[in-house]
């Protein structure tokens, strides 16, 4: 009592800078201000404190509050409200796996349960969006040795839709800027942010690494060119260039040039910025998602011309040089000109610059483009720039061919669905990215009426060159949709165990011959595939044929695939298995073992007890 009584003494101040502590949780606060009424009082009428327990506890959120802080006169509802709806978000959470434990691909519209949650118009929180992302990123990110699977796997899902349904509205807000408006590294970051909904992407860090690159170029400029123009503007022409498209290089063609070189040796040779060295020796290295990503291009200082083309422009813009991006169908190039906006009869000299050296190339001094064929700068002279839309189309483009070419199948589908509904999102009157997107829906057999709905507007409003395809896609919709319709949903098949199945679900296997590590998904009394399947696979060939149990397994290679019982073995060193799906059936990593999910286990219920006999013996 009498510590209480002492410290009752103390200054607010003091008291507050005691809480303070980052050790001291929400909880711990809470427990000491009811200790009385006085420290209740210095507590909970303190803004500023907790201002700061808030930002200790969600230190992310900082910048989604920037634009917000100086309205907020109640710190501690915010705190209130985060905690409501990050509780909210993980109770519906937990209720995915019940609802779609069958389905490995996820429809938009089987997630719209969640948008009371994020979304403002339907009555959250105005940064209840940045409250579910912080929320699913911390659980994402949380060691699989210490995680719920199923939550994990399933909060992958919901992020994906938070964040796109987000990002198609940035989208169409960055589309209806004036053009002087929509800058490339916008563009790209938000294609960045788009292919990587686990990883939080700050447009303000990618700008700010930018800035820094432009500061470099600056400080050498200034040591090697003193009396440059350059240094005589106002801070304020520097911030009206890092935000908007110029019209025109800014310095007399001499001038131009001493800056260019300054970026050229900043980004080139200091820097070592270049492109992957390992990128021509197969079109999947080029054609790598990490290339297409500005972020990663500027932590690893490697990538593709159209990522490095667009830091290089990016940043000389910062520096009042105007570059232009030209994409021909085989190539993307950066296009300096001593001066734009001048009459077509003028002569001016037009250089590419080269974004894996910063050489400037002309039609005189044109070098190989690409590994194998030349091709002469004149014919591309003619071409027009490239607007920021139309880059990220070519950028949205090379991640679906990417997603395409890559062996790599953990996360695969995931991928491939991600750069066709980025296609979509840029390009969403196209029949073609309609037709790929389409397919990958009917293939998982998703929900197809947001297609249906475009494939209708296409009809009632476009040419008649657009109407033909779409009206042939819509037929092809219809026709698949009655077919499901007449399908019945498949029904969860209690499996009891017979004599001969030896192993069980979540059991650690080793295959006999490709001694590749896996989990035991499930398992049928006998081969339950196709005879076409069968004979392709050899399956008479094995000791026991078709007649003894098969098992349906997901590989450490992000495969799933179904193995006879004679080619299994128990690990004898049991490990992780490299699978994006396990946390669709499992829960729990135990070292020697998975734990099914409450899904799983009613569809196996005996099979605990032999999982358990055999890991013990």
């Amino acid at each position: 009592m009498a510590e209480d009584v002492l410290i009752t003494f103390l200054p607010d101040e003091i008291i507050e800078l005691i809480l303070e502590n980052e050790k001291l949780s929400f909880v711990d606060v809470v427990n000491f201000a009811l200790t009385c009424k006085h420290l209740h009082r210095t507590v909970f009428f303190s803004n500023k404190f907790w201002r700061i327990k808030f930002f200790q506890r969600w230190p992310l959120l900082k910048e989604a509050y920037k634009k917000h802080e100086t309205k907020i006169k109640n710190w501690l509802g915010e705190i209130q409200a985060s905690l409501e709806t990050r509780k909210e978000l993980m109770r519906r959470l937990s209720g995915m796996s019940a609802k779609n434990y069958r389905k490995q691909e996820l429809s938009n519209s089987e997630l719209k349960e969640f948008d009371p949650l994020f979304r403002p118009d339907e009555g959250s929180h105005p940064l209840a969006y940045n409250f579910c992302v912080d929320e699913l990123t911390g659980l994402i990110k949380k060691s699989d040795l210490h995680s719920n699977l199923t939550h994990k796997y399933y909060a992958q899902k919901v992020i994906r839709y938070m964040r796109q349904q987000c990002l198609t509205e940035e989208w169409q807000r960055f589309t209806s800027l004036s053009p002087s408006e929509q800058i490339l590294e916008r563009g790209a970051v938000l294609v960045a942010q788009w292919s990587q909904p686990e990883k939080y992407v700050s447009y303000s860090c990618v700008s700010g690494q930018l800035d820094a690159i432009a500061e470099q170029t600056k400080n050498l400029l200034k040591v090697q060119h003193p009396t440059h123009p350059l240094f005589s503007l106002p801070s304020e022409q520097f911030r009206l260039w890092r935000s908007k498209n110029i019209e025109d290089n800014q310095w007399s063609g001499v001038r131009t040039m001493q800056v260019i070189a300054a970026l050229r040796e900043v980004m080139f040779n200091r820097l070592g910025f270049q492109g992957d060295s390992e990128m021509y020796c197969s079109s999947e290295m080029y054609y790598s998602s990490e290339n297409s990503f500005i972020d990663q291009v500027l932590e690893r200082k490697n990538g593709i011309p159209i990522t490095i083309a667009i830091i290089f422009e990016s940043v000389a813009r910062r520096v009042g040089v105007r570059c232009e991006p030209v994409s021909s169908p085989a190539h993307f190039f950066l296009r300096w000109k001593e001066k734009y906006n001048v009459p077509e009869s003028e002569d001016v000299e037009i250089y590419y610059i080269d974004v894996f050296t910063g050489q400037f190339l002309t039609k005189n001094n044109c070098p190989r483009i690409g590994r194998l064929s030349m091709y002469p700068m004149e014919c591309y002279n003619s071409l027009s720039a490239a607007t920021a839309v139309e880059v990220v189309q070519r950028m949205a483009n090379n991640l679906e061919v990417a997603a395409r070419q890559c062996t790599y199948l953990n996360g695969r589908a995931a991928r491939l669905r991600s750069a066709l509904e980025l296609m979509h999102m840029v390009r969403p009157f196209d029949n073609a990215t309609i037709l790929d997107l389409a397919r990958f829906y009917m293939l998982h057999q998703m929900d197809l009426a947001k297609l249906v709905d475009v494939l209708n507007r296409i009809q009632e409003g476009s040419e008649l060159s657009s109407r033909g395809p779409a009206c042939s896609i819509l037929r092809m919709l219809q026709d698949y949709e009655n077919h499901m319709n007449v399908v019945r949903e498949e029904v969860v098949e209690i499996k009891r165990r017979k004599p001969e199945v030896k192993f069980a679900i979540g059991m650690i296997m080793k295959h006999r011959r490709y001694e590749y590590m896996c989990v035991i998904t499930g398992w049928d009394s006998r081969c339950e595939a196709s005879l076409e399947w069968m004979n392709e696979m050899g399956v008479e060939e094995l000791s026991g044929g078709s007649h003894q149990p098969f098992y349906n397994v997901f590989a450490d290679d992000g495969s799933s695939r179904y193995v006879a019982q004679e080619n299994l073995l128990l690990a004898s060193a049991p490990q992780w298995v490299n699978n994006f799906e396990v946390g669709r059936y499992f829960c729990e990593f135990n070292g020697s073992h998975y734990t099914p999910n409450a899904e799983k286990a009613a569809e196996y219920p005996e099979d605990a007890e032999v999982r358990n006999n055999l890991i013990t013996t």
